[in-house]
């Protein structure tokens, strides 16, 4: 699977648990923190986005610390 198909199943789960706005706020915020751009994401670049979100507290908050460190782990199956 590319990157770009990767973030949109990333986007997904986090919409699914957070709601859209969130989702988009824990995406900005995780984009920023790993100093990736969502838009024309690498492999690479989406595995530091996908850590991010999983460090996110938010994402910690909701899903645990295990619960994040499984969807990280998932994530990076992607690519």
């Amino acid at each position: 699977m590319n990157a770009a198909a990767a973030l949109d199943q990333l986007r997904t789960k986090l919409e699914a648990t957070f709601g859209k706005g969130m989702a988009v706020m824990i995406l900005a915020s995780a984009s920023n923190a790993a100093g990736v751009s969502t838009i024309g994401i690498t492999e690479a670049d989406f595995i530091k986005l996908a850590e991010a979100v999983a460090a996110d507290q938010r994402v910690i908050d909701m899903w645990g610390v295990a619960g994040a460190a499984d969807a990280v782990t998932q994530w990076r199956q992607l690519v």
